[in-house]
Parts: C-alpha cells; sequence; structure tokens
C-alpha cells in the first residue's frame, strides 16, 4: 500500500529490516531531485522505495534500489497495482536479498559482491588483520606526507577530476556532474562525507562515503596516476574506517569485487586492494525483473544487447 509512514519511521523501518541507504527516505529525496518520480509503499511486514525511469519511445520502468525490504510478495503486489494503471511501465528491477521466482536482469544495478570489514575491533587489532602489505603501504603512505581531510561542498569538483581519471583509465561509465552535487545536497552532512588524500597540496586520491544505519559505504572514489608511489589510497581509505568507527558504525562496506581468483574481471585489481584491508564477501542474489509487458521487455532486451541502453 502506499506509504504514510513520516521520514523518521521509514528510516526506522528501514533499518529494522536490515536496508541500505539505497532504500532510505533521503536517497530518495535525492533521487527525486533528479527529476525521477518515486513512490513509497509500506505494510506492516515490508517497506519499498521505488524509482520510474525512462525507456526508448516513451516506456519506463520501475527501480527498486536494494529493496523491496521484508515480505517481498506485498511489495510486488504494490508494483503490480501501479503498473496496471500505467500501461507505459514495462517491467520493474527488484533487488530483494533473497532469490525469488522473477526472470533474473540482464545486468544487475548493484554489485551482487561486496567486501565487508567489520569495525567493532580496535584500530590495533584492524591493523592487524591487514596483510602485511597494506601495512607497510599505509606506514609508507604517512612517512612520505599524504595528508588526508574531510571536504565540503567545494570539493566536489576535485573529486568529480579524480572520478574522470579513474574512469577513464577503467573505461566505465560516470553520472553525469549534477548527481553528485545533488547527491551532496541532499545527504551531507548526516548520511555524506567526502574524504581526499592530498600529497604536497595536490589531491591523489577522493571519495564520498555514506553512513546510515550501522554502516558505512565507500560509494564513489578515484585516484591519480601521479605519486602512485606515495600509497595514498591506502590512507584514505584507513582514515575513513577511523571515521565511520568513530561513529559507532559497526560496517565498512567497500563496495564491489570481483569473484575470488577471476584474474580476468575488470575489477580483479581493485578487489585484492579492497580484500588487503581484511573483512568478509557478502553476497547477494542480484536484480530480478517483474515484466508487465513481454512484448516491450523483448524490445528492451533487444535493443541493449544492440546499443548498449544503460
Amino acid at each position: 500500500m502506499v506509504s504514510d509512514l513520516s521520514n523518521e519511521a521509514w528510516d526506522a523501518k528501514v533499518i529494522e529490516l536490515g536496508g541500505s541507504i539505497l532504500q532510505s527516505w533521503t536517497w530518495g529525496e535525492f533521487q527525486h531531485s533528479l527529476g525521477n518520480k518515486l513512490y513509497r509503499f509500506s505494510g506492516p511486514n515490508y517497506i519499498n522505495s521505488v524509482t520510474e525511469l525512462p525507456l526508448m519511445m516513451g516506456k519506463k520502468y520501475l527501480y527498486s534500489s536494494k529493496g523491496p525490504l521484508g515480505d517481498v510478495q506485498a511489495a510486488t503486489a504494490d508494483i503490480l497495482e501501479l503498473a496496471k494503471n500505467d500501461h507505459g511501465i514495462i517491467f520493474a528491477r527488484i533487488e530483494p536479498d533473497k532469490k525469488v521466482d522473477l526472470p533474473e536482469a540482464i545486468k544487475s544495478p548493484q554489485p551482487t559482491l561486496n567486501w565487508i570489514l567489520g569495525l567493532e575491533k580496535t584500530e590495533e587489532e584492524l591493523l592487524a588483520t591487514m596483510k602485511s602489505k597494506h601495512r607497510y603501504n599505509l606506514n609508507l603512505a604517512q612517512k612520505k606526507g599524504v595528508v588526508v581531510r574531510q571536504g565540503t561542498k567545494e570539493d566536489i569538483l576535485v573529486v568529480w577530476k579524480l572520478l574522470l581519471e579513474t574512469a577513464s583509465k577503467a573505461k566505465i561509465r560516470l553520472h553525469p556532474q549534477n548527481y553528485y552535487w545533488k547527491m551532496f545536497e541532499h545527504l551531507y552532512p548526516d548520511h555524506l562525507q567526502i574524504f581526499i588524500a592530498e600529497f604536497n597540496g595536490k589531491p591523489l586520491g577522493a571519495m564520498f562515503l555514506t553512513m546510515f544505519g550501522d554502516t558505512a559505504i565507500y560509494l564513489h572514489g578515484g585516484s591519480s596516476q601521479i605519486n602512485k608511489e606515495v600509497m595514498a589510497p591506502y590512507l584514505l581509505h584507513w582514515e575513513a574506517i577511523k571515521f565511520a568507527k568513530s561513529k559507532g558504525l559497526r560496517f565498512y562496506d567497500f563496495g564491489g569485487i570481483a569473484p575470488e581468483g577471476d584474474t580476468n574481471h575488470p575489477w580483479a585489481g581493485i578487489s585484492r586492494f579492497k580484500r588487503g584491508f581484511g573483512g568478509y564477501e557478502l553476497s547477494n542474489p542480484g536484480a530480478f525483473d517483474q515484466v508487465f509487458s513481454p512484448i516491450w521487455y523483448n524490445v528492451y532486451k533487444n535493443a541493449r544487447k544492440i546499443r548498449g541502453l544503460f
């Protein structure tokens, strides 16, 4: 049913059901600020924030990022009712925490494997769980004079330039620049912080770190190809980890990783870096599509294969 929960009650329910910031009230408001229509549904044992996104030829789809939470059957019934009244919606993409009896999505918008570090240990114990090479590089960054600071709105362009450099090298797509401005406006400071690693006044690495419930997430980040020898990314993450720990958070989510041993995966290098901090792998079943118009859904799938749509 359409939710009548207040923003505080909504977030409390999301946290109760083990949800992430991507189902939070604030994240929904951020998505709405980008021009996307937002729907919020809830019931006694479920909650679901759904964004309407455009497709070709005036068609559209619904996306439930890291949701629904709780009773998926009840949540998908809400989505079905919505689609019955809008024939432009051809499917809904959902990301429940358990596998469901729906077609798997062509591509999961969110990673299916994440690397998680528990923060309940002391700093000394966390350092001890790192690989020795990581501890060495962390100490080296400190000795070389790398400094990590928290950023402000004026630093978004700094982060953006490093994101562009990283995206160009890794051949990945970024959101438009306005996306990051809007994200900062809606989430900072309670749910978002910027961290920047500098060497001799030059920014070498930066990240957007989100906080919600008991978890900090390394959401977006980039690094420079210059002065790689000073190992700035190691200190950047360590300072973000310490910040999350100081806020009483229990987990630091490094984001997506490649499967263990898959050396040909495009994320193989960054995955070795993330794993070196210690922690564990967390898997999820990925995304599933609730199809309302099979004909248009097949058109969408074929178009995506041919043209690489989103």
